[in-house]
């Protein structure tokens, strides 16, 4: 008997506030799959890795920025087409002046806010902005 066990990616939703109102933390993607689309941040989880440390480990390679895995809340858990399971974690909100400027990562072109639900690169994705911005992940 064999076991094909793909990985699990872990997906950080980091809204924020501004003068402007509340939006969420998205990325622009410099490498695939979806090169040049925009996303949550969010990657596998490394083996042997808390679920949480994973979407905190993800946000910080791809935006920078902090955040602390206790306050990760998981809101949803969807499986993907090709058979991955993606565990969306919620954080708490956050003023956007306290974060740090945008920049380029060896993954991304830097962070930047989305204010209203779109397509983004990935379907699953646009499935939890969506949810966020209805209010379903209170």
């Amino acid at each position: 008997m064999a076991y094909r066990n793909p990985l699990p990616v872990a997906v950080a939703l980091q809204p924020v506030y501004d003068t402007k109102g509340t939006a969420l933390v998205v990325i622009t993607r410099t490498v695939a799959p979806a090169r040049g689309g925009i996303a949550l941040p969010g990657g596998y989880i490394d083996d042997r890795e808390d679920w949480r440390q994973a979407v905190v480990r993800e946000l910080k390679e791809e935006t920078g920025i902090d955040a602390v895995g206790r306050d990760v809340r998981l809101v949803d858990a969807m499986s993907s087409p090709d058979g991955h399971l993606l565990l969306f974690g919620l954080l708490p909100e956050r003023p956007v002046e306290g974060l740090p400027p945008s920049a380029a990562t060896g993954e991304t072109e830097g962070w930047h806010l989305l204010r209203r639900a779109e397509e983004l690169a990935f379907p699953l994705h646009t499935v939890a902005v969506r949810a966020w911005f209805e209010g379903r992940y209170i």
